[in-house]
């Protein structure tokens, strides 16, 4: 999986509605069980929300596997427990 890598929130919230944008984003509410459309319930607005990442950076999962793998260092490390 690649992400798309920004300095601020703000870069990575316009990419993402570009994107979002760019992908015909919102559509109409559908049943997941039937793909009937309900025009009424939840329409899907956003392609992801960027996360920040350790370092400060903000990041998104990329819809066309451009941008970079991510960084072992990315994310809070868990602790075990046993």
């Amino acid at each position: 999986m690649k992400y798309r890598v920004f300095n601020t929130e703000a870069e990575a919230l316009a990419a993402e509605a570009e994107v979002a944008q760019a992908m015909g984003l919102a559509k109409v509410g559908v049943n997941a069980k039937t793909g009937q459309p309900q025009p009424d319930k939840q329409t899907t607005e956003r392609w992801a929300i960027p996360q920040q990442i350790q370092d400060g950076r903000w990041v998104f999962v990329s819809p066309d596997d451009v941008g970079v793998e991510a960084g072992a260092d990315w994310w809070p490390q868990s602790e075990e427990i046993y």
